[in-house]
């Protein structure tokens, strides 16, 4: 598959950023173009057959050296979207006492995002559970729209008129 340099460029751009219009801008010059210029044409290339082919092959060549999996992944968002915040913490008295972080598991120490003292205490922060969630949905296909055939649902009415 023969690419010229620039469409090349683009093609790695794409996968360094994974946004089309970027990698359009640093692949070709636009100085002079228009932002919906930028759009379309970088949607162009996307659509183009070896742009599209040569943007998988790139992929799959990352996903073969990083040994990253869709079922790590997904583990991995398990963990933050199922995370439960008195794994962490317990209230007594009125005040906030936080559990070791040895005592962690390793699915716990997934889902936080960070910890760190302040003024008033120590901070947790967990992992965005509702982005979470959505990616999980995503990649399992449950967002995809349920298709109805009200045909076949509609029941057949006599009218006498045979």
């Amino acid at each position: 598959m023969k690419l010229t340099i620039k469409q090349e460029n683009f093609c790695n751009y794409y996968i360094e950023c994974g946004n089309a219009s970027e990698a359009y801008r640093r692949a070709f010059s636009c100085d002079k173009m228009k932002a919906e210029t930028v759009n379309r044409k970088a949607v162009e290339l996307m659509n183009h057959g070896k742009i599209a082919a040569r943007v998988r092959e790139l992929q799959d060549e990352m996903r073969e050296k990083s040994a990253i999996t869709k079922e790590r992944i997904l583990k991995e968002l398990s963990c933050i979207a199922f995370a439960d915040i008195r794994d962490f913490l317990s209230l007594e008295g009125g005040e906030v006492i936080f559990k070791d972080s040895g005592a962690w598991t390793e699915d716990m120490a997934r889902a936080v995002e960070s910890v760190k003292k302040t003024k008033d205490g120590i901070e947790l922060k967990l992992n965005g559970k509702s982005w979470s969630i959505s990616r999980i949905c995503k990649m399992l296909g449950y967002d995809e729209p349920t298709v109805v055939d009200l045909r076949s649902s509609l029941l057949k009415v006599d009218t006498g008129l045979d």
